[in-house]
């Protein structure tokens, strides 16, 4: 089997040591041919999208048709504008991308800073990179992302699309230290593609 690199990207305010990344980390970190890493963010309590797509730059050490992103709220958009940047200089391919609360659009009352709306995500080229192996998982009770913004994200993504009925943002806060259904999904990538 081929080796394939998970990249975990946390959101606002958020660090690896939060929410359910190190239960999904501990879960997966044994199987074999598998790499995990959850990107560490400067400062997510006050992000800045030129410092969070450096880390992205500085950490993500591999990108092919093997490496899979999975993302927590502003983490997805941060991932979605890094991937965008990167495939427009360089033909990679990813093997695939979870985003659990994403968007790229803003509504009013969002705390995320508005200089990570000011450029714009090519979808098509992400689509094309991707294996086809698009994920948007949501809550319709998400307090912080409207859910109507992760719709519109995963009808853009043309992706797979999950909506649990009340889990809130997917944080610790809301009893998300284990997340059963995200190891179930990343469990099948692993085992079926590549």
């Amino acid at each position: 089997m081929t080796t394939k690199q998970i990249y975990l990207v946390p959101g606002f305010g958020s660090t690896p040591n939060d929410h359910w990344f190190p239960w999904i980390t501990s879960e997966l970190i044994s199987l074999p041919d598998l790499k995990i890493k959850t990107i560490k963010m400067p400062n997510p309590q006050k992000p800045k999208i030129t410092l969070w797509l450096s880390a992205l730059k500085e950490q993500v050490t591999t990108l092919d048709e093997n490496t899979y992103f999975v993302t927590h709220s502003l983490g997805g958009l941060t991932t979605l504008l890094f991937l965008t940047k990167l495939l427009e200089k360089q033909e990679n391919k990813l093997g695939g991308i979870i985003l659990v609360s994403g968007f790229y659009q803003k509504a009013k009352g969002m705390s995320s800073p508005d200089e990570f709306f000011e450029e714009n995500v090519n979808f098509d080229m992400i689509k094309t990179n991707s294996n086809n192996i698009i994920i948007v998982i949501s809550s319709a009770n998400d307090y912080i992302v409207p859910t109507k913004l992760t719709d519109n994200l995963a009808i853009k993504l043309d992706a797979d699309y999950y909506r649990k009925r009340e889990n809130g943002h997917f944080m610790g806060v809301d009893g998300y230290t284990k997340f059963p259904l995200l190891l179930k999904l990343i469990s099948y990538l692993y085992k079926n593609n590549g």
